[in-house]
Protein backbone atom coordinates (compact mmCIF):
# COMPACT_ATOMS: atom_id res chain seq x y z
CA UNK A 1 0.00 0.00 0.00
CA UNK A 2 1.18 3.43 -0.59
CA UNK A 3 0.34 7.07 -0.90
CA UNK A 4 1.03 9.06 -4.15
CA UNK A 5 1.68 12.83 -4.52
CA UNK A 6 1.26 14.27 -8.22
CA UNK A 7 3.38 17.46 -9.72
CA UNK A 8 6.25 17.23 -6.91
CA UNK A 9 9.66 19.34 -7.51
CA UNK A 10 12.85 17.50 -6.17
CA UNK A 11 15.08 20.58 -4.94
CA UNK A 12 15.22 23.12 -7.90
CA UNK A 13 14.28 20.87 -10.63
CA UNK A 14 11.99 21.92 -13.53
CA UNK A 15 10.03 19.04 -14.14
CA UNK A 16 7.83 17.98 -11.65
CA UNK A 17 6.86 14.39 -11.21
CA UNK A 18 5.80 11.81 -8.63
CA UNK A 19 6.45 11.21 -5.00
CA UNK A 20 4.97 7.43 -3.15
CA UNK A 21 5.77 6.86 0.15
CA UNK A 22 5.72 2.93 1.42
CA UNK A 23 6.53 1.48 4.76
CA UNK A 24 10.15 0.53 3.30
CA UNK A 25 10.49 4.48 2.17
CA UNK A 26 9.12 6.78 -0.19
CA UNK A 27 10.53 7.45 -3.63
CA UNK A 28 10.40 10.76 -6.17
CA UNK A 29 10.77 9.68 -10.00
CA UNK A 30 10.36 12.39 -12.83
CA UNK A 31 10.98 11.13 -16.37
CA UNK A 32 13.89 9.14 -16.53
CA UNK A 33 15.10 9.96 -12.85
CA UNK A 34 14.49 8.54 -9.66
CA UNK A 35 15.55 9.53 -6.06
CA UNK A 36 14.64 6.79 -3.44
CA UNK A 37 14.98 7.10 0.31
CA UNK A 38 15.38 4.20 2.82
CA UNK A 39 13.07 4.61 5.88
CA UNK A 40 15.78 3.82 8.05
CA UNK A 41 18.06 6.86 6.94
CA UNK A 42 14.97 9.51 8.18
CA UNK A 43 15.85 11.80 10.84
CA UNK A 44 13.10 14.15 10.76
CA UNK A 45 10.70 15.23 8.25
CA UNK A 46 9.67 19.12 8.12
CA UNK A 47 6.59 20.89 6.71
CA UNK A 48 7.29 24.65 5.31
CA UNK A 49 5.66 27.28 2.59
CA UNK A 50 8.06 28.07 0.12
CA UNK A 51 8.14 29.60 -3.36
CA UNK A 52 6.52 26.76 -4.86
CA UNK A 53 3.36 26.19 -2.48
CA UNK A 54 4.39 23.61 0.58
CA UNK A 55 7.78 22.23 0.61
CA UNK A 56 7.88 18.84 2.89
CA UNK A 57 12.08 18.61 4.10
CA UNK A 58 13.64 15.31 4.77
CA UNK A 59 16.55 15.01 7.47
CA UNK A 60 18.90 12.28 7.01
CA UNK A 61 20.98 10.15 8.97
CA UNK A 62 23.27 9.24 6.60
CA UNK A 63 26.45 11.49 5.24
CA UNK A 64 23.33 12.22 2.52
CA UNK A 65 22.67 15.86 2.62
CA UNK A 66 18.85 16.31 3.07
CA UNK A 67 15.95 15.99 0.67
CA UNK A 68 13.58 18.30 -0.16
CA UNK A 69 10.38 18.07 -2.68
CA UNK A 70 8.85 21.21 -3.57
CA UNK A 71 4.95 21.47 -4.83
CA UNK A 72 2.24 20.09 -1.86
CA UNK A 73 -0.41 21.69 -1.69
CA UNK A 74 -2.02 23.31 2.13
CA UNK A 75 -4.74 20.04 1.90
CA UNK A 76 -2.07 17.85 1.80
CA UNK A 77 -0.40 18.45 4.91
CA UNK A 78 -3.19 16.30 7.37
CA UNK A 79 -2.87 13.09 5.03
CA UNK A 80 0.80 13.56 5.01
CA UNK A 81 1.03 13.91 8.38
CA UNK A 82 -1.05 10.93 9.20
CA UNK A 83 1.40 8.45 6.65
CA UNK A 84 4.83 9.63 7.97
CA UNK A 85 3.70 8.47 11.08
CA UNK A 86 2.62 5.37 10.60
CA UNK A 87 5.18 4.34 7.98
CA UNK A 88 8.19 5.93 9.78
CA UNK A 89 7.15 6.69 13.09
CA UNK A 90 8.32 10.27 12.54
CA UNK A 91 6.58 13.29 13.44
CA UNK A 92 5.76 16.15 10.88
CA UNK A 93 7.40 19.38 12.24
CA UNK A 94 5.67 22.54 11.04
CA UNK A 95 8.16 25.49 10.60
CA UNK A 96 7.61 29.32 10.05
CA UNK A 97 8.74 31.12 8.48
CA UNK A 98 10.43 34.81 8.80
CA UNK A 99 8.96 37.27 6.34
CA UNK A 100 9.89 40.16 7.88
CA UNK A 101 13.09 41.48 5.71
CA UNK A 102 15.54 41.51 8.68
CA UNK A 103 19.13 40.72 7.92
CA UNK A 104 19.55 40.34 11.57
CA UNK A 105 18.90 37.51 13.61
CA UNK A 106 20.53 34.11 15.39
CA UNK A 107 22.13 30.80 13.96
CA UNK A 108 21.47 27.63 15.32
CA UNK A 109 22.28 24.15 13.90
CA UNK A 110 19.69 21.06 12.87
CA UNK A 111 21.14 18.41 12.15
CA UNK A 112 23.63 19.02 8.55
CA UNK A 113 22.17 22.83 8.51
CA UNK A 114 22.82 26.05 9.68
CA UNK A 115 19.58 27.80 9.82
CA UNK A 116 19.28 31.57 10.30
CA UNK A 117 16.15 32.53 12.37
CA UNK A 118 14.71 35.84 12.81
CA UNK A 119 12.50 36.22 16.20
CA UNK A 120 12.19 32.76 16.28
CA UNK A 121 11.28 31.80 12.50
CA UNK A 122 13.42 30.28 9.93
CA UNK A 123 14.48 32.61 7.44
CA UNK A 124 17.21 30.64 5.28
CA UNK A 125 18.89 26.87 5.91
CA UNK A 126 22.36 26.12 4.39
CA UNK A 127 23.63 22.35 3.98
CA UNK A 128 27.06 22.67 5.84
CA UNK A 129 28.02 20.13 3.13
CA UNK A 130 28.53 22.54 0.34
CA UNK A 131 30.16 24.95 3.29
CA UNK A 132 34.13 24.58 0.62
CA UNK A 133 36.00 27.14 2.99
CA UNK A 134 35.55 29.53 6.15
CA UNK A 135 37.54 32.71 6.25
CA UNK A 136 37.89 35.35 8.92
CA UNK A 137 37.35 38.73 6.84
CA UNK A 138 37.76 40.72 9.85
CA UNK A 139 37.67 40.44 13.62
CA UNK A 140 34.04 40.60 13.25
CA UNK A 141 33.06 39.09 9.62
CA UNK A 142 33.47 35.97 8.57
CA UNK A 143 33.14 34.41 5.10
CA UNK A 144 31.51 31.25 4.07
CA UNK A 145 32.43 30.31 0.04
CA UNK A 146 30.57 27.40 -1.51
CA UNK A 147 31.44 24.32 -3.43
CA UNK A 148 30.24 24.64 -7.10
CA UNK A 149 26.81 23.33 -7.08
CA UNK A 150 26.39 22.19 -10.75
CA UNK A 151 29.09 18.96 -10.48
CA UNK A 152 28.96 16.14 -8.11
CA UNK A 153 32.16 14.67 -6.59
CA UNK A 154 33.09 12.26 -9.75
CA UNK A 155 32.58 15.42 -12.11
CA UNK A 156 29.26 14.80 -13.60
CA UNK A 157 25.97 16.80 -12.95
CA UNK A 158 23.82 14.78 -10.37
CA UNK A 159 21.14 14.97 -12.68
CA UNK A 160 19.85 16.59 -16.19
CA UNK A 161 18.57 20.06 -14.26
CA UNK A 162 22.00 20.67 -12.62
CA UNK A 163 23.46 19.91 -15.81
CA UNK A 164 21.49 22.18 -17.66
CA UNK A 165 21.72 25.49 -14.93
CA UNK A 166 25.81 25.38 -15.11
CA UNK A 167 25.30 29.07 -16.73
CA UNK A 168 22.65 30.06 -14.34
CA UNK A 169 23.22 33.08 -11.76
CA UNK A 170 24.59 30.85 -8.38
CA UNK A 171 25.40 31.86 -4.92
CA UNK A 172 29.51 31.97 -4.30
CA UNK A 173 29.98 33.41 -1.15
CA UNK A 174 28.15 35.02 1.46
CA UNK A 175 29.20 36.49 4.67
CA UNK A 176 28.17 36.98 8.51
CA UNK A 177 28.63 40.14 10.51
CA UNK A 178 29.22 38.71 14.21
CA UNK A 179 29.65 41.90 16.38
CA UNK A 180 29.87 40.18 19.85
CA UNK A 181 32.53 39.32 21.79
CA UNK A 182 33.37 35.88 24.14
CA UNK A 183 36.06 35.52 26.56
CA UNK A 184 37.23 32.57 26.72
CA UNK A 185 40.65 30.77 27.95
CA UNK A 186 43.52 29.83 26.03
CA UNK A 187 45.77 26.89 27.42
CA UNK A 188 49.31 26.35 26.33
CA UNK A 189 51.73 24.09 26.80
CA UNK A 190 51.76 20.68 28.36
CA UNK A 191 48.88 20.35 30.33
CA UNK A 192 50.22 17.55 32.71
CA UNK A 193 52.82 19.84 33.51
CA UNK A 194 51.12 21.92 36.91
CA UNK A 195 53.33 25.02 36.67
CA UNK A 196 52.36 25.74 33.21
CA UNK A 197 48.79 24.90 33.75
CA UNK A 198 48.40 27.40 36.17
CA UNK A 199 49.73 30.30 34.47
CA UNK A 200 48.17 29.34 30.94
CA UNK A 201 44.90 29.44 33.48
CA UNK A 202 45.83 33.46 34.42
CA UNK A 203 46.00 34.22 30.74
CA UNK A 204 43.01 35.16 29.13
CA UNK A 205 42.49 36.34 26.03
CA UNK A 206 39.19 38.21 24.50
CA UNK A 207 37.86 35.83 21.45
CA UNK A 208 35.90 37.77 19.22
CA UNK A 209 32.56 35.66 18.16
CA UNK A 210 33.30 35.66 14.70
CA UNK A 211 36.18 33.40 15.46
CA UNK A 212 33.81 30.95 17.37
CA UNK A 213 31.73 31.14 14.69
CA UNK A 214 34.58 30.37 12.62
CA UNK A 215 35.58 27.29 14.47
CA UNK A 216 32.31 25.58 14.72
CA UNK A 217 31.88 26.05 10.89
CA UNK A 218 35.06 24.18 10.26
CA UNK A 219 34.16 21.59 12.95
CA UNK A 220 30.60 20.87 11.26
CA UNK A 221 32.09 21.17 7.63
CA UNK A 222 35.19 19.06 8.35
CA UNK A 223 36.90 22.00 6.93
CA UNK A 224 40.78 21.66 7.35
CA UNK A 225 40.26 17.77 9.58
CA UNK A 226 41.71 14.86 8.27
CA UNK A 227 39.39 11.64 9.03
CA UNK A 228 40.12 8.03 8.29
CA UNK A 229 39.12 8.12 4.15
CA UNK A 230 42.54 9.98 3.60
CA UNK A 231 44.84 8.00 1.38
CA UNK A 232 47.93 10.32 2.01
CA UNK A 233 48.70 13.29 3.09
CA UNK A 234 51.59 15.80 2.03
CA UNK A 235 53.09 17.82 4.74
CA UNK A 236 54.94 21.23 4.82
CA UNK A 237 54.23 21.81 0.48
CA UNK A 238 55.90 25.21 -0.36
CA UNK A 239 52.66 27.23 -2.46
CA UNK A 240 53.62 30.32 -4.37
CA UNK A 241 50.25 30.87 -5.44
CA UNK A 242 48.53 31.47 -3.20
CA UNK A 243 51.62 32.17 -1.22
CA UNK A 244 51.94 29.54 1.82
CA UNK A 245 52.78 26.10 3.59
CA UNK A 246 49.75 24.18 3.25
CA UNK A 247 49.44 19.97 4.39
CA UNK A 248 48.02 18.62 1.55
CA UNK A 249 45.24 15.86 2.25
CA UNK A 250 44.52 13.86 -0.26
CA UNK A 251 41.11 11.91 -0.23
CA UNK A 252 38.84 9.52 -2.91
CA UNK A 253 36.73 12.30 -4.04
CA UNK A 254 38.48 15.97 -2.76
CA UNK A 255 41.42 17.90 -1.66
CA UNK A 256 42.15 19.20 1.10
CA UNK A 257 44.54 22.03 1.39
CA UNK A 258 45.44 23.40 5.27
CA UNK A 259 47.22 25.76 5.66
CA UNK A 260 48.04 28.62 8.42
CA UNK A 261 45.29 31.36 8.07
CA UNK A 262 43.04 29.54 4.95
CA UNK A 263 41.62 25.91 4.45
CA UNK A 264 40.41 24.86 0.81
CA UNK A 265 38.51 22.09 -0.36
CA UNK A 266 38.96 20.65 -4.31
CA UNK A 267 36.73 18.38 -5.48
CA UNK A 268 39.22 16.53 -8.14
CA UNK A 269 35.93 17.65 -10.97
CA UNK A 270 37.65 21.31 -10.37
CA UNK A 271 41.39 19.86 -11.65
CA UNK A 272 41.34 21.05 -15.55
CA UNK A 273 44.67 20.53 -16.19
CA UNK A 274 48.15 19.60 -14.38
CA UNK A 275 51.51 20.98 -15.30
CA UNK A 276 55.29 19.59 -14.22
CA UNK A 277 57.67 22.65 -15.35
CA UNK A 278 61.71 23.08 -14.59
CA UNK A 279 62.42 26.58 -13.79
CA UNK A 280 64.82 28.55 -15.50
CA UNK A 281 67.33 28.50 -12.25
CA UNK A 282 67.54 24.81 -12.75
CA UNK A 283 67.38 24.28 -8.86
CA UNK A 284 63.25 23.78 -8.69
CA UNK A 285 60.57 22.51 -10.25
CA UNK A 286 56.98 23.90 -10.32
CA UNK A 287 53.49 21.60 -10.70
CA UNK A 288 50.62 24.00 -11.26
CA UNK A 289 47.48 22.39 -11.32
CA UNK A 290 44.65 24.35 -13.02
CA UNK A 291 41.13 25.12 -11.67
CA UNK A 292 37.64 25.86 -12.74
CA UNK A 293 36.08 26.86 -10.86
CA UNK A 294 38.98 29.06 -9.43
CA UNK A 295 39.59 28.79 -5.62
CA UNK A 296 38.69 32.34 -3.45
CA UNK A 297 40.64 34.40 -0.44
CA UNK A 298 37.86 37.12 -0.03
CA UNK A 299 37.56 38.96 -3.29
CA UNK A 300 40.99 37.29 -5.09
CA UNK A 301 40.53 34.22 -7.21
CA UNK A 302 43.33 32.01 -7.71
CA UNK A 303 42.76 29.67 -10.88
CA UNK A 304 46.10 28.11 -10.57
CA UNK A 305 47.25 26.59 -7.62
CA UNK A 306 51.78 26.65 -8.16
CA UNK A 307 53.36 24.40 -6.01
CA UNK A 308 57.67 24.39 -5.82
CA UNK A 309 59.65 21.65 -4.99
CA UNK A 310 63.76 21.76 -5.22
CA UNK A 311 65.13 19.31 -8.05
CA UNK A 312 66.59 16.96 -5.76
CA UNK A 313 64.09 16.51 -2.91
CA UNK A 314 63.09 12.78 -2.48
CA UNK A 315 59.72 11.51 -1.19
CA UNK A 316 58.52 8.22 -0.22
CA UNK A 317 54.22 7.95 -0.02
CA UNK A 318 52.26 4.81 0.43
CA UNK A 319 48.37 5.33 -0.47
CA UNK A 320 46.37 3.90 2.15
CA UNK A 321 44.43 1.66 0.07
CA UNK A 322 44.32 -2.09 -0.84
CA UNK A 323 46.50 -2.72 -3.81
CA UNK A 324 43.43 -4.49 -5.37
CA UNK A 325 41.41 -1.68 -4.82
CA UNK A 326 43.69 0.50 -6.39
CA UNK A 327 43.93 -1.55 -9.77
CA UNK A 328 40.07 -2.04 -9.36
CA UNK A 329 39.68 1.94 -9.45
CA UNK A 330 42.46 3.66 -10.55
CA UNK A 331 44.03 1.01 -12.96
CA UNK A 332 47.69 1.64 -13.61
CA UNK A 333 47.50 5.48 -13.08
CA UNK A 334 48.08 4.98 -9.29
CA UNK A 335 50.62 2.80 -7.43
CA UNK A 336 50.54 1.76 -3.77
CA UNK A 337 53.83 3.11 -3.04
CA UNK A 338 56.01 5.34 -4.31
CA UNK A 339 59.69 6.36 -3.62
CA UNK A 340 61.21 9.10 -6.22
CA UNK A 341 61.92 13.20 -6.23
CA UNK A 342 59.00 14.79 -4.21
CA UNK A 343 57.21 16.72 -7.04
CA UNK A 344 57.49 13.66 -9.36
CA UNK A 345 55.40 11.53 -6.64
CA UNK A 346 52.69 14.42 -5.56
CA UNK A 347 52.25 14.94 -9.70
CA UNK A 348 51.70 11.40 -9.95
CA UNK A 349 49.48 11.04 -7.16
CA UNK A 350 47.65 14.30 -8.26
CA UNK A 351 47.15 12.48 -11.37
CA UNK A 352 45.80 9.11 -10.98
CA UNK A 353 43.26 10.84 -8.02
CA UNK A 354 42.37 13.53 -10.40
CA UNK A 355 42.56 11.36 -13.88
CA UNK A 356 44.26 14.56 -15.79
CA UNK A 357 47.34 13.52 -17.51
CA UNK A 358 50.67 15.96 -16.83
CA UNK A 359 51.94 18.29 -19.45
CA UNK A 360 55.63 19.08 -19.54
CA UNK A 361 57.48 20.97 -22.09
CA UNK A 362 59.18 18.88 -24.75
CA UNK A 363 60.16 19.82 -28.03
CA UNK A 364 60.88 23.45 -28.05
CA UNK A 365 64.60 24.83 -26.73
CA UNK A 366 65.54 28.08 -25.98
CA UNK A 367 68.92 29.73 -26.77
CA UNK A 368 70.31 28.55 -23.52
CA UNK A 369 68.92 25.27 -24.00
CA UNK A 370 66.15 25.17 -21.53
CA UNK A 371 62.25 25.03 -22.09
CA UNK A 372 61.42 28.40 -20.59
CA UNK A 373 61.97 31.84 -21.84
CA UNK A 374 62.19 34.59 -19.33
CA UNK A 375 60.02 37.53 -20.01
CA UNK A 376 57.87 40.57 -18.88
CA UNK A 377 53.99 40.75 -18.94
CA UNK A 378 53.67 44.21 -18.01
CA UNK A 379 55.62 44.96 -14.72
CA UNK A 380 55.34 40.88 -14.57
CA UNK A 381 58.32 38.80 -14.62
CA UNK A 382 58.06 35.32 -15.30
CA UNK A 383 58.70 32.21 -17.63
CA UNK A 384 57.29 31.51 -20.23
CA UNK A 385 57.18 27.85 -21.25
CA UNK A 386 56.37 26.82 -24.91
CA UNK A 387 54.53 23.43 -24.85
CA UNK A 388 53.44 21.22 -27.75
CA UNK A 389 50.18 23.12 -27.95
CA UNK A 390 50.02 25.64 -25.95
CA UNK A 391 51.82 28.90 -24.46
CA UNK A 392 52.09 29.13 -20.56
CA UNK A 393 53.25 32.24 -18.81
CA UNK A 394 54.25 31.41 -15.14
CA UNK A 395 53.55 33.90 -12.49
CA UNK A 396 51.83 35.08 -9.57
CA UNK A 397 48.79 34.91 -11.90
CA UNK A 398 49.83 32.76 -14.95
CA UNK A 399 48.36 33.06 -18.36
CA UNK A 400 47.43 30.19 -20.54
CA UNK A 401 47.26 30.41 -24.70
CA UNK A 402 46.12 27.43 -26.13
CA UNK A 403 47.78 27.20 -29.97
CA UNK A 404 43.99 27.10 -31.33
CA UNK A 405 43.49 30.38 -29.63
CA UNK A 406 46.05 32.25 -31.08
CA UNK A 407 45.13 34.64 -34.21
CA UNK A 408 48.75 35.60 -35.34
CA UNK A 409 52.03 36.23 -33.24
CA UNK A 410 53.74 39.32 -33.86
CA UNK A 411 57.37 40.18 -33.27
CA UNK A 412 58.22 43.44 -32.73
CA UNK A 413 60.83 46.17 -30.92
CA UNK A 414 59.24 49.01 -29.39
CA UNK A 415 61.20 52.58 -30.12
CA UNK A 416 63.84 50.95 -32.45
CA UNK A 417 66.54 52.78 -30.20
CA UNK A 418 70.23 51.26 -29.54
CA UNK A 419 69.40 50.16 -26.14
CA UNK A 420 65.94 47.98 -27.18
CA UNK A 421 68.00 46.53 -30.34
CA UNK A 422 68.83 43.55 -27.71
CA UNK A 423 65.22 42.35 -26.67
CA UNK A 424 61.63 42.19 -28.56
CA UNK A 425 58.15 41.41 -27.73
CA UNK A 426 56.07 38.83 -28.57
CA UNK A 427 52.45 40.27 -29.42
CA UNK A 428 50.09 37.39 -29.30
CA UNK A 429 46.76 38.27 -30.38
CA UNK A 430 43.77 35.52 -29.24
CA UNK A 431 40.70 34.14 -31.44
CA UNK A 432 38.75 34.31 -28.34
CA UNK A 433 39.57 38.57 -28.00
CA UNK A 434 42.08 38.65 -25.78
CA UNK A 435 46.04 40.34 -26.16
CA UNK A 436 49.28 39.35 -24.49
CA UNK A 437 52.37 41.20 -24.85
CA UNK A 438 55.75 39.40 -23.79
CA UNK A 439 58.06 41.89 -23.72
CA UNK A 440 61.97 42.00 -22.84
CA UNK A 441 63.08 39.02 -24.80
CA UNK A 442 66.19 37.70 -25.28
CA UNK A 443 67.40 38.83 -29.15
CA UNK A 444 68.98 35.29 -29.47
CA UNK A 445 65.99 33.37 -29.26
CA UNK A 446 63.68 34.62 -32.02
CA UNK A 447 65.03 32.48 -34.15
CA UNK A 448 64.39 29.28 -32.44
CA UNK A 449 60.63 30.74 -31.00
CA UNK A 450 59.55 31.62 -34.57
CA UNK A 451 60.77 28.58 -36.33
CA UNK A 452 58.62 26.47 -33.26
CA UNK A 453 55.55 28.63 -33.57
CA UNK A 454 55.66 28.34 -37.93
CA UNK A 455 56.20 24.17 -37.07
CA UNK A 456 53.39 24.51 -35.32
CA UNK A 457 51.40 26.52 -38.15
CA UNK A 458 51.49 29.24 -36.14
CA UNK A 459 50.41 32.61 -38.24
CA UNK A 460 53.44 34.65 -37.02
CA UNK A 461 54.82 38.28 -38.58
CA UNK A 462 58.24 39.47 -37.83
CA UNK A 463 58.87 43.28 -37.83
CA UNK A 464 62.12 42.86 -36.36
CA UNK A 465 64.08 42.95 -40.08
CA UNK A 466 63.11 46.35 -41.23
CA UNK A 467 63.01 48.37 -37.53
CA UNK A 468 67.10 46.11 -37.68
CA UNK A 469 67.96 48.15 -41.23
CA UNK A 470 65.87 51.28 -40.13
CA UNK A 471 66.84 52.46 -37.01
CA UNK A 472 70.78 52.62 -37.02
CA UNK A 473 70.29 54.93 -39.95
CA UNK A 474 67.98 57.11 -39.07
CA UNK A 475 69.87 57.65 -35.55
CA UNK A 476 72.79 58.36 -37.66
CA UNK A 477 70.94 60.51 -40.00
CA UNK A 478 69.79 62.50 -37.01
CA UNK A 479 73.09 62.58 -35.35
CA UNK A 480 75.37 64.11 -38.71
CA UNK A 481 72.20 66.69 -39.10
CA UNK A 482 72.37 68.05 -35.46
CA UNK A 483 76.21 68.00 -36.38
CA UNK A 484 76.08 70.13 -38.82
CA UNK A 485 73.73 73.00 -37.58
CA UNK A 486 75.92 72.73 -34.22
CA UNK A 487 78.85 73.52 -36.89
CA UNK A 488 76.78 76.48 -39.00
CA UNK A 489 76.12 77.60 -35.46
CA UNK A 490 79.54 78.00 -34.50
CA UNK A 491 80.99 78.93 -37.74
CA UNK A 492 78.35 82.03 -37.35
CA UNK A 493 79.25 82.29 -33.87
CA UNK A 494 83.12 83.24 -34.88
CA UNK A 495 82.41 85.24 -37.84
CA UNK A 496 79.96 87.39 -35.49
CA UNK A 497 83.11 87.46 -33.10
CA UNK A 498 85.97 88.72 -36.01
CA UNK A 499 84.01 91.18 -37.48
CA UNK A 500 83.27 93.01 -33.71
CA UNK A 501 87.39 91.70 -33.23
CA UNK A 502 88.42 93.99 -36.03
CA UNK A 503 85.60 94.77 -38.50
CA UNK A 504 83.00 98.04 -38.74
CA UNK A 505 82.91 99.80 -35.85
CA UNK A 506 86.34 100.05 -34.60
CA UNK A 507 87.67 100.83 -38.11
CA UNK A 508 85.05 104.12 -38.21
CA UNK A 509 86.67 104.52 -34.64
CA UNK A 510 89.94 104.66 -35.57
CA UNK A 511 88.97 107.18 -38.45
CA UNK A 512 86.82 109.70 -35.95
CA UNK A 513 90.00 109.42 -33.92
CA UNK A 514 92.78 110.77 -37.19
CA UNK A 515 89.81 113.06 -37.57
CA UNK A 516 89.92 114.87 -34.02
CA UNK A 517 93.60 114.17 -34.41
CA UNK A 518 94.28 116.24 -37.08
CA UNK A 519 91.84 119.27 -36.39
CA UNK A 520 93.76 119.46 -32.70
CA UNK A 521 97.36 120.26 -34.12
CA UNK A 522 95.98 123.30 -35.98
CA UNK A 523 94.92 124.36 -32.81
CA UNK A 524 91.93 126.02 -34.56
CA UNK A 525 88.46 124.83 -35.50
CA UNK A 526 87.89 124.29 -38.62
CA UNK A 527 85.85 126.77 -40.67
CA UNK A 528 82.09 126.85 -40.26
CA UNK A 529 82.00 125.51 -36.61
CA UNK A 530 79.94 126.35 -33.45
CA UNK A 531 78.75 125.76 -30.53
CA UNK A 532 76.28 122.91 -31.80
CA UNK A 533 79.36 121.74 -33.69
CA UNK A 534 80.97 121.53 -30.26
CA UNK A 535 78.38 119.93 -28.60
CA UNK A 536 78.09 117.12 -31.31
CA UNK A 537 81.93 117.01 -31.17
CA UNK A 538 81.85 116.15 -27.27
CA UNK A 539 78.92 113.79 -28.23
CA UNK A 540 80.81 111.92 -30.65
CA UNK A 541 83.88 111.55 -28.39
CA UNK A 542 81.80 110.35 -25.36
CA UNK A 543 80.17 107.66 -27.66
CA UNK A 544 83.72 106.63 -28.60
CA UNK A 545 85.32 106.86 -25.43
CA UNK A 546 82.49 104.17 -24.47
CA UNK A 547 82.86 101.90 -27.73
CA UNK A 548 86.56 101.87 -26.05
CA UNK A 549 85.59 100.61 -23.07
CA UNK A 550 83.03 98.27 -24.35
CA UNK A 551 85.38 96.95 -27.39
CA UNK A 552 88.72 97.23 -25.49
CA UNK A 553 90.65 97.13 -28.60
CA UNK A 554 94.51 95.41 -28.16
CA UNK A 555 97.38 97.19 -27.85
CA UNK A 556 98.23 96.54 -31.53
CA UNK A 557 95.46 98.93 -32.69
CA UNK A 558 97.23 101.22 -30.32
CA UNK A 559 100.16 101.46 -31.37
CA UNK A 560 99.07 101.76 -34.87
CA UNK A 561 97.10 104.66 -34.52
CA UNK A 562 100.31 106.32 -32.93
CA UNK A 563 102.12 105.19 -35.75
CA UNK A 564 99.87 107.23 -38.13
CA UNK A 565 99.73 109.80 -36.29
CA UNK A 566 103.01 110.35 -36.67
CA UNK A 567 102.96 110.21 -40.11
CA UNK A 568 100.49 112.81 -40.72
CA UNK A 569 102.68 115.18 -38.56
CA UNK A 570 105.33 114.15 -40.75
CA UNK A 571 103.27 115.50 -43.72
CA UNK A 572 102.24 118.33 -42.04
Amino acid sequence: MSVDFDKIYHNLDPVPGMLRLQEGGLGWKAQDRLVTVSAQDISYMQWMRVARNFQLKIGLKSDREREVFDGLVRDDFERLSKTVKEYYGVTLETREISFRGWNWGRTEYRGSDLSFQVSGRTMFDIPVQKIANSNIASKTEVSLEFIDPTASAQGEPTDASQGSSRKADELVEMRFYIPNTDRSRQTIGDKEDDEEKNENENNEDEQSAAQLFHDQIKDKAEIGQVSGDGLVVFNDILVVTPRGRYEIDMYPTFIRLRGKTYDYKILYSSIKRLFVLPKTDEMHVLLVVALDPPIRQGQTKYPYITMQFPNNEELDATINMEESEISEKYGDRLQKHYDAPAYEVVAQVFRGLSGKDITTPKTFKSYNNQHAIKCNVKANQGDLYVMEKSLFFVTKQPIYIPFNDIQSAQFSRVGGAISSSRTFDLRVVQRSGGENIFSGINREEHEPLEEFLTSKKVKTKNNLNEELIGAPLQVDDDSDSEMDEGDKRARKLAKAAAASGGGGEDEESEEDEDFQASSSDDGSPSEGSSDEDEDGDAKMSSKKSKDKDFDEPPKKKARKQASDDAIQVDSD
